[in-house]
């Protein structure tokens, strides 16, 4: 039987996942069930394209559902309540990253899905990037020789925290947001996490309008086996930039170099009456389907896949333990959230050497 499944969130990216699991449904990989959302269009949104059964208290669609899995889609700071709720009605979660914005509470979620058996899934979808996937053979195979330092930017523009997520934006960060996305691929390419950081940012754009975050923050990661890496993370890009984010990674070895332009991937789109636009084709692709019409690819889908084919090994009896590793899990998320959290408290102090304790 297919999982039955309900997503909590249906705002800009929930809207997304929405559309990648009723590709799902549709191909009857799995049962879209509900969506649970406090934003009433958002409701009517979903009701009205899918024909889902929608609800304004998540506690409620999953009393009423009788679901096995749930996509937390939140912003970030909901998480925690969210996730350890669903842990202990037994149900799997596939939640979008950051697992949250403390390691506290990270960690009390990992727990909370540990003790009850749950799969916990976090939506780390650079991971299916297929330029990253490359990079990281090579530098497994040597290719790259001993890595010495790197250097990554994902940057997104101002409407974001300024307009979508202005009423959540000051309890997040460009860190939180987007940063965490590559501390994640740096942690997946090197194969571990840094034992310390450092990090500068500013309030100043973002502030003066009235949103108390901040534009950017730069930090320097360092690993046992690579000298240091540096990260810039910003959401402050005029809303005129050509899309709506721009990121990039470039690895240096002692054998060779390789860079990553995330951005220019050779599709430019411009129509009357709408800027021009740069598209990531990698990441969100519409195909035709003989079966089901529209179906969905790119790194992003392919993420949320992975997560129903572990779902599909422990249905064929496979154990949780057997599969750590094999996907990006709560412990490897707390990793990722214990370097953030550590990159704000250097930002704060001025640029301090912060050692990460895990």
């Amino acid at each position: 039987m297919p999982y039955r499944i309900g997503v909590v969130g249906g705002g800009l990216y929930g809207s997304r996942v929405l559309r990648a699991f009723w590709s799902f449904h549709l191909s009857g990989d799995i049962v879209l069930c509900a969506l649970a959302d406090i934003n009433s269009a958002a409701l009517n949104e979903a009701e009205k394209n899918y024909g889902i059964r929608v609800y304004d208290d998540y506690r409620r669609m999953i009393d009423d559902e009788n679901l096995n899995a749930v996509a937390i889609v939140t912003p970030d700071h909901l998480h925690e309540e969210i996730a350890c709720f669903c842990a202990e009605k037994k149900l799997h979660m596939l939640v979008q990253k950051p697992l949250d914005t403390s390691a506290r509470g990270a960690l009390k979620i990992t727990e909370a899905a540990e003790a009850n058996g749950v799969l916990l899934y976090v939506d780390f979808h650079k991971r299916f990037d297929p330029s990253l996937i490359l990079l990281r053979n090579r530098i497994r195979n040597g290719e790259l020789g001993e890595i010495l330092y790197g250097y990554a930017h994902i940057e997104d523009i101002i409407a974001y925290p300024s307009r979508h997520f202005a009423k959540w934006a000051h309890m997040s960060s460009p860190v939180w947001f987007i940063g965490i996305h590559m501390i994640d691929v740096f942690n997946w390419l090197f194969g571990e996490v840094p034992y310390k950081t450092s990090a500068v940012g500013a309030k100043k754009k973002l502030s003066g309008g009235g949103v108390d975050t901040y534009d950017f923050i730069q930090a320097r990661l360092y690993y046992q086996s690579v000298a240091c890496v540096t990260l810039d993370s910003s959401w402050v890009l005029p809303d005129t930039f050509p899309s709506g984010v721009n990121q990039g990674v470039r690895i240096v070895g002692t054998e060779g170099v390789m860079e990553i332009d995330g951005q220019h991937r050779g599709l430019e789109a411009y129509t009357t009456g709408r800027q021009g636009m740069i598209e990531n084709p990698y990441g969100f692709l519409e195909n035709e389907n003989p079966y089901t019409g529209c179906a969905l690819s790119g790194y992003t889908v392919d993420s949320m896949l992975m997560f129903l084919k572990i779902l599909k090994k422990l249905e064929q009896g496979a154990q949780l333990k057997s599969l750590a590793g094999s996907y990006p899990d709560g412990r490897q998320a707390l990793s990722a959230t214990a370097v953030a959290e550590a990159i704000h408290l250097s930002v704060v102090n001025a640029g301090a050497e912060i050692k990460i304790d895990l």
